[in-house]
């Protein structure tokens, strides 16, 4: 029975609602609808008659790609598992699976945190980068990495930028819907301020006639920046300026690395500044574009520097409390 255009089983009402339902609580969904079409063909197929999402059916169809990575997988068993509990609450004889079938895999992925001078040395090396076949090429590597670094944006919010979405007056940029739906305004400092000022003078020598909808940092040709060419430049970039070389002979050093260590260094300020940090990380969840602050933490990761001054702030709010009985310890033992 079709009722949908995309979903074609006797199911796709109940595909088509639970998509709808997701998405209005403002999560896009568009990998998980791939994977639940998947699901919906493959439950196409069965007898006619009343399908039911028991554990034969679903087992069957996890077993039928086995050419997919485990992660993949995962992925697709974890959708199934969602709308399972979601049909269950109409038919109570869906079966739905158990979580520890399909383990998480561990993310052996461990962000990379720069430096201030690996920073300045990367933006150094971008500066250094051959003009001869495309003029505006250091300047505009540089400004956008310089942007990551400064703003933590996203590389792909980056990219989307519009002239109309930098304002440098007021030293604001516009961020239009990215995940979860959500636009926001992200303010930045006069440094960061006057260095995109020289980019967009020498962005508008390059091209005279611009509009308030063209892309703010532009290819050779004109256009959006593409970010596998970006993402290429990068890792060059970074073995010219010798940032961490195990770690970058790996792959293990990535653009979305700027967004990881503009938050260290927030957190690694804010310790210095001492700073209420239970107050602080909502702001930081906001200005990075989070729909909560669990999904900061992950931004949160623990350098020498952080420990450091960690370290020094317990033991400034709580060493008597520890130094005391210690000494008392002492004077008893023999």
């Amino acid at each position: 029975m079709t009722t949908s255009a995309r979903f074609v089983s006797s199911l796709a009402s109940h595909f088509e609602a639970y998509l709808a339902l997701m998405r209005v609580v403002g999560r896009r969904y568009n990998r998980i609808e791939t994977i639940l079409r998947q699901l919906d063909h493959f439950v196409a197929k069965e007898p006619p008659g009343d399908v039911l999402l028991s554990r034969d059916l679903l087992e069957r169809w996890l077993a039928s790609t086995p050419h997919l990575a485990p992660s993949t997988r995962r992925c697709h068993a974890s959708a199934a598992r969602q709308f399972c509990r979601y049909m269950a609450r109409t038919e109570p004889r869906t079966w739905i699976p158990d979580r520890s079938l399909y383990p998480a895999r561990v993310p052996q992925f461990r962000p990379y945190v720069f430096s201030a001078k690996e920073v300045h040395d990367l933006l150094a090396a971008a500066q250094r980068l051959p003009s001869k076949h495309w003029a505006l090429g250091p300047q505009t590597f540089f400004a956008l990495f310089l942007v990551l670094y400064a703003t933590g944006l996203r590389i792909s919010e980056a990219l989307r930028l519009a002239i109309r979405d930098v304002d440098l007056d007021g030293r604001t940029l516009f961020i239009g819907e990215t995940k979860f739906f959500k636009s926001r305004w992200v303010p930045f400092s006069a440094t960061l301020a006057e260095q995109l000022r020289i980019y967009r003078a020498a962005r508008t020598n390059a091209v005279r006639v611009a509009s308030p909808d063209d892309p703010f940092f532009i290819s050779l040709y004109g256009e959006r920046c593409d970010y596998s060419r970006v993402a290429r430049v990068f890792q060059v970039l970074v073995r010219e300026a010798g940032v961490n070389t195990s770690a970058a002979r790996r792959g293990r050093v990535r653009l979305h690395d700027f967004r990881h260590t503009f938050a260290a260094h927030c957190l690694l300020r804010w310790y210095q500044d001492g700073a209420n940090l239970q107050a602080k990380l909502p702001v930081l969840a906001t200005y990075l574009g989070h729909g909560n602050i669990l999904a900061t933490h992950v931004y949160l990761n623990a350098t020498t520097e952080l420990l450091r001054e960690a370290s020094q702030r317990f033991e400034r709010a709580y060493g008597s409390l520890v130094v005391g009985p210690l000494e008392e310890l002492h004077r008893v033992l023999p």
